[in-house]
């Protein structure tokens, strides 16, 4: 598996890709908001609790490799074991998945601000994700991808 993780600003565009997209759909999140509009109403009421935070936005995509079938309930888990692995598991999430590639992925967008207004550290995060992406391959019985070092 691959993961993609970038920082940003604002939710709205991530939330207007990862939801109006075609063959894209919510398959996991926490929070009560159904649109765009809504969700990113929704993340901006937590993110007034660290004002000062440039960046609030982590937009993951995890990508299986070409060709591998992973159920919805399987893209749950990885991507809550994910979220939990890299110390998202107190913040707000929307889970999406997209069909429009030949490699099946999901996308997480979640607030950096965690309910109780600390924020989610992203030290060493690419590091702590390539883990994160050898034991979901492992238990998840998928093909190793390289990480792009080894490219």
């Amino acid at each position: 598996m691959i993961a993609k993780a970038v920082k940003g600003k604002g939710f709205r565009g991530a939330l207007e890709y990862d939801l109006t997209k075609e063959q894209g759909r919510v398959i996991d999140k926490n929070m009560a908001g159904e649109n765009p509009r809504e969700l990113a109403a929704e993340f901006g009421e937590i993110r007034k609790l660290r004002p000062n935070l440039g960046k609030a936005v982590l937009h993951v995509s995890l990508s299986a490799a070409p060709g591998e079938i992973i159920t919805d309930d399987q893209w749950r888990e990885i991507g809550r074991r994910y979220m939990e692995g890299m110390g998202l598991d107190k913040n707000q999430f929307v889970m999406t998945r997209h069909t429009d590639t030949e490699h099946e992925h999901i996308h997480i967008l979640a607030n950096r601000i965690r309910f109780d207004g600390s924020v989610t550290s992203d030290s060493q995060d690419y590091k702590r994700q390539e883990v994160i992406m050898r034991e979901l391959e492992r238990d998840y019985g998928l093909q190793r991808v390289p990480p792009s070092l080894e490219v």
